[in-house]
Order: C-alpha cells, then structure tokens, then sequence
C-alpha cells in the first residue's frame, strides 16, 4: 500500500493528499487550523483563539465551540493523519497520528517495511486445528520415510557392485558372494534354510547366496 500524504494550501486554504482528495475550509475555519497548527501538540487556550482568529471584541466562547465543531466535521475525512482535541477549560490543540509526521506544510506518512507480499506461517502447537489424527499421521510418515531410507541404505542394487563381489563355497551346491571374505562356519548364518538373501551393514558388507 502507497503512503499517503496531506498537503496544507495555505493561498487555497486547502488540505489535499495523493489519492485526489480535497478539503477545503472557510476563512475562520482555516485561521482556526493554522493557529493550531503553528503551535502543533501545545495546547491554546480559548482567550488565544478567540483573539487569534477574530481579532475583534464580541466573539465568545459559543463562537468558538461553534467554530470548532464546523472545522472537525470538515477535517473529519482526515481523522487517520490528525484530530482536533479539547480539553476541558484549557483549550484545545491537534494531535497527530504516530503514522504520520508534519514537515513543512505536509503531514508525511512514516514509511512502512514490507517483505515483498511474503507471508509468514507460524503454527501454534496449541492450536486446535492441531488435533491428535494430524500428530498421529505426522508421526506414520515420519516412520514410513525412515523405514524407506532404511531399506535404501540396507539394500543396494547388487547389480551395482557385483565386480565385488567375492565367490564363495560355504554349503553343498550353494555359491556364495560377499564383498568381504569370512568364515562360514563362525557366520552364525544357516545357508541351508535360505535360497537368495542379502545382509548388509552401514559399512556395506553384502552377502548374498545362489544355487
């Protein structure tokens, strides 16, 4: 979103912004701004703006609340940049939003760091959207991934490495190959009772019989 700025006409007595809107006051309504605003966020009492604004005898308090009234209805379409503030018995003032800063004759708008329309996804684990099926099928998943990786590392294609293989005779008719040499007997493995098997270790000891 663009920032949006208000510029003060002071010749036109008009306020406008960067998105073609114009506000215009009357002559005591923009004496009434411009006294406010020469003194922006210090507070001036009634008597100040009476004398300021009119500069003549017979104008009361009624004429100014009258006033300030009209101007606020007029200013109203710009209540984001600034608003007219009273306070009771001492005055009133203008106070400016925190968005905006007034330099010269414009109210700036502060500029706003954006991350080029990225959006950030934060999960509450608390949430209840994170119910116990969705935990449940994140953990199956995470099972079957590593059940897989497993399989992977267990069980490489013995094509790959079949130039490695060393040929031996450890039971009857069965030839036996193995990328590393060991004794049969003490292997602990029953040759008889299998056909074609593959045992494989993290350090890629492959045994694997034929008839």
């Amino acid at each position: 979103m663009n920032n949006i700025d208000v510029y003060v006409n002071k010749k036109e007595r008009l306020l406008t912004d960067n998105m073609s809107l114009n506000v215009y006051l009357t002559k005591y309504e923009f004496k009434l701004f411009i006294c406010l605003l020469n003194s922006l966020g210090v507070n001036q009492t009634n008597e100040v703006l009476i004398n300021t604004i009119w500069n003549e005898s017979g104008k009361d308090n009624s004429n100014l609340i009258q006033l300030i009234s009209k101007t606020r209805r007029h200013l109203k379409p710009l209540e984001h940049v600034f608003k007219i503030k009273s306070q009771r018995g001492k005055g009133y003032t203008i106070v400016v939003n925190n968005n905006y800063n007034f330099i010269g004759d414009c109210f700036r708008a502060n500029e706003v760091k954006q991350d080029d329309d990225k959006e950030t996804f934060t999960l509450d684990i608390t949430d209840k959207i994170f119910s116990k099926e969705l935990v449940l099928s994140l953990l199956i998943s995470l099972v079957v991934s590593l059940y897989i990786l497993n399989r992977t590392l267990f069980f490489p294609d013995i094509n790959a490495i079949n130039d490695r293989f060393i040929r031996m005779n450890c039971y009857k008719d069965k030839v036996i190959k193995s990328t590393y040499i060991f004794d049969c007997d003490k292997s602990g493995i029953d040759f008889s009772k299998n056909k074609n098997y593959v045992l494989s270790t993290f350090d890629e000891k492959i045994v694997y019989t034929e008839k």
